[in-house]
Parts: C-alpha cells; structure tokens; sequence
C-alpha cells in the first residue's frame, strides 16, 4: 500500500510496467497521487462495457471502484496485476461485494469489446472491462493522470508504455487511495477491507 508521498499533480513521477510491456524508470518509486492533490474534483467518464453496451461512472456510485489501466497484449505486468486483484477480493470473501473491480484499456485499437470480454473472463467474472474511441481513452487516461505511450511503428505487435497504479476510488467517485503493482493477494486484501470498511 502507498501512502506516505504526497505529491505535486504537475509531477510526473511514474512507476512504468516492467520487461516487455514498457520499463521502470531507475531509482524512481511509486509515490501516492495524493486525493486532494491529484483528484480534487470527481471525474466523469462513459465508455464501452466489454459486452458492448455504454456504462458510465455513474453507475457505480454506491460501491467502490477498484481500477487499473491497461491492455490484454501486455505480456506480464497487466495480467498479473489483475489476478493480484482477483485473488485479494476472492480473500475478502462477502466484504468483496462493496468493491467492483475496472480494467479499463489502454489500446483501444486492439481491445474491442469481445477480445477484453474474452480476456477478463481468466480473472473471474467480477471484473468490469471498458474500452472506447481513440479519444475517450486518452481522455480517461488524462483525467486519472495515467501517462500512455504506444509504440505502434514496432508493428503490429507494437507494446505500450503506461503508468501502474491501481486505484480505489470511493462510493462517490472520488479518490481513496491507491496501490503498488508489488502488492500481495494478502495485504491488497487486508488493505482493501479497511478502506471499504464503512
């Protein structure tokens, strides 16, 4: 869990996948986008549920919004941050209900509404997967502050830079706290069931 280092929201002080889908910045860690630093208003968003259909933010208001953003073609960091969040509200049992956990792409290019369907499924069926336009992702991507960078001259295949920050966000929408990608099932889980607790 971070937070310990409140910072600027002008800073760009970023924690990027590692490997393959993108690289870590030396000696940089994850520092905590402080609430009222970063996310002092709400933030509104209505993009495509993986079964197609248009959801916004406002749907989920009531519940807490566990969120990541990133892509089904990541080779490691995203598939396994998300089993991470899959296992810790498996851990947290009835309590889980209060959370409902968000992917939400990054490269919308490839991962139209069936392949993310298809994707999330790996992870259980909790998980609500949304994609959308060019534009509503970087949009979306902006209003979070996660910083995006495609590689798409590499081909095909290309692989993208993002930020990696899993955020909760509370039952109004507005930001609570966020996550390291190191974090375990365990302590995610034990982290997750203080903060909902209310």
């Amino acid at each position: 869990l971070l937070g310990e280092f409140p910072i600027h929201p002008d800073r760009a002080l970023i924690r990027m996948c590692e490997g393959p889908c993108g690289s870590t910045r030396s000696g940089q860690a994850v520092e905590r986008l402080y609430g009222q630093a970063v996310f002092h208003e709400l933030l509104y968003w209505t993009l495509t549920h993986q079964d197609g259909q248009n959801r916004s933010d406002s749907e989920f208001r009531g519940k807490y919004m566990l969120m990541f953003f990133g892509y089904t073609f990541c080779p490691d960091v995203c598939p396994t941050t998300l089993a991470v969040m899959a296992a810790a509200l498996d851990k947290m049992g009835a309590d889980a209900d209060r959370i409902v956990p968000i992917f939400i792409s990054i490269d919308p290019e490839r991962d139209k509404p069936e392949v993310l369907k298809a994707y999330l499924s790996a992870f259980g069926p909790r998980f609500v997967g949304l994609t959308g336009t060019e534009e509503e992702i970087a949009a979306a991507a902006k209003a979070y502050r996660v910083y995006v960078q495609a590689h798409k001259n590499d081909g095909p295949n290309y692989t993208v830079d993002h930020s990696g920050v899993v955020y909760l966000m509370d039952k109004a929408g507005a930001f609570q706290a966020n996550y390291s990608l190191d974090a375990s099932p365990d302590k995610l889980a034990a982290d997750l069931t203080k903060a909902t607790i209310n």
